[in-house]
């Protein structure tokens, strides 16, 4: 936008829409478009203008300087997408912050967990999908997998100030919390990498040539809780030992909410998640364990879960603001997200 030309106000229904994504940091495409219906059948009765006046905002100002006159306050957009351009319209040059979009596979949830808070509903089709599999960084995947929108308000760039909106003062962050938060996205995209070199090469060893876990995109990394907490000692020089581990876990649940982590699924139990009974049974008792390990998945999955821990992965923000910054770390190019630009 050229120097000197005024910033288009939003209208109240779209300043709502905003405030709601920013409170929320991350939402899924499902939860923006049901918001948006929402703040749309609120808004419905409003006595509202012709179209053309509406879509081009120019007679918002009004002559007493309020800003309203003419304008429909309940106007969101034609859909979604033009919804968010109209927003981006006036939130870039006004503050440079933009709402973006990626996509990703869809969130991980427990089976036994459906209701609990995270970064949507599980999306339709990403289980019991012919050919699909979780992989050992815990993400659901396939040759043709589904991908989930996210959208999040982000910083335009990845500097200092865009890094540090993690962790805003009133949520009580700071530079250790913030040299926390760096190791922790490097390990994650290092164990990440160590589970593609194992994929690929379990993948040689059948035969089956490039599988649907190099073919996805997103960070297969995932650390259990208390992995994530123990990074604390790894801190070196004006960080080292300046966190406490109830400091840690804050800034670990903020990560959380904020969108900048996810959760993850457990890696799978292979050679050491197994019982050393199994070598010294005969062919037919080991077949009966595995399928009884099998039944065991579905109904006692969630118990096993719980002694192992929480375990988390790179969320969809971390990928919207700090791609760069994954990709220094050693995150492949081609496993970064699709950005999705919105313009009106």
């Amino acid at each position: 936008m050229a120097a000197g030309t005024p910033i288009p106000p939003l209208t109240n229904s779209q300043k709502i829409f905003l405030q709601r994504l920013l409170v929320r940091h991350v939402v899924t495409d499902e939860e923006a478009r049901e918001l948006y219906a929402a703040i749309e059948e609120a808004f419905a009765d409003v006595e509202v203008p012709e179209y053309d006046d509406a879509e081009d905002g120019d007679d918002g100002d009004g002559e007493d300087g309020s800003g309203t006159g003419g304008v429909d306050q309940g106007y969101l957009g034609r859909d979604l997408d033009h919804c968010l351009g109209l927003i981006n319209r006036s939130l870039v040059p006004a503050f440079g912050l933009e709402v973006c979009t990626v996509t990703l596979p869809p969130p991980y949830r427990d089976g036994d967990d459906d209701e609990d808070e995270g970064l949507g509903s599980r999306e339709e089709g990403s289980e019991g999908t012919p050919g699909s599999r979780t992989t050992k960084g815990g993400r659901k995947a396939a040759a043709k997998q589904r991908l989930v929108k996210y959208h999040a308000v982000a910083n335009r760039s990845s500097d200092g100030p865009a890094r540090s909106h993690a962790f805003p003062p009133s949520r009580g962050g700071g530079p250790h919390e913030m040299a926390y938060y760096r190791l922790v996205l490097e390990r994650l995209v290092e164990r990440g990498a160590e589970n593609l070199e194992r994929a690929e090469n379990t993948e040689n060893r059948r035969g089956s040539g490039v599988g649907a876990a190099a073919a996805s995109v997103g960070c297969p990394g995932a650390l259990s809780r208390m992995e994530l907490i123990n990074l604390r000692v790894e801190l070196e020089g004006a960080h080292k030992d300046k966190l406490s581990v109830a400091q840690t876990e804050r800034a670990l649940d903020v990560l959380e909410q904020e969108g900048w982590l996810a959760r993850a699924a457990p890696p799978p139990e292979d050679d050491d998640g197994d019982d050393g009974d199994d070598d010294d049974e005969e062919e037919g008792g080991r077949a009966k364990r595995k399928r009884k390990k099998g039944r065991a998945s579905s109904g006692g999955g969630s118990r096993r879960k719980s002694l192992r821990g929480t375990f988390y992965g790179v969320g969809p923000r971390s990928f919207v603001e700090l791609g760069e910054f994954l990709q220094k770390a050693g995150l492949p190019a081609e496993r970064m997200p699709q950005s999705i630009l919105h313009r009106a």
